[in-house]
């Protein structure tokens, strides 16, 4: 959603410095799911990262992109949904 449209309906808005850097339970509350699935996420290569002593640390950059790109996924699967559901009739 564009953020025009965001503070026209009067919702708050947060701003975050691009170079911002989050960790694991940060991005986490960000993206709205556990630390748990933020660090498998991490360790199977599908988020980036890097370390900082021992502690895992995400750009926002790519913590946006990744962001994005479950979105999309989501959508993806809920139009196949949608569609099988037409296919077997039960729409509603």
């Amino acid at each position: 959603m564009e953020w025009e449209v965001v503070i026209s309906e009067g919702r708050p808005i947060t701003l975050i410095p691009s170079k911002q850097e989050f960790s694991t339970v940060e991005a986490a509350n960000l993206l709205n799911v556990s630390r748990p699935f933020v660090v498998k996420e991490i360790e199977e290569g599908r988020l980036p990262f890097r370390k900082v002593g021992t502690h895992r640390r995400i750009a926002f950059e790519d913590l946006m992109a990744y962001a994005r790109e479950m979105r999309s996924r989501q959508e993806a699967a809920l139009g196949r949904m949608a569609e099988n559901a037409r296919e077997l009739g039960l729409d509603y």
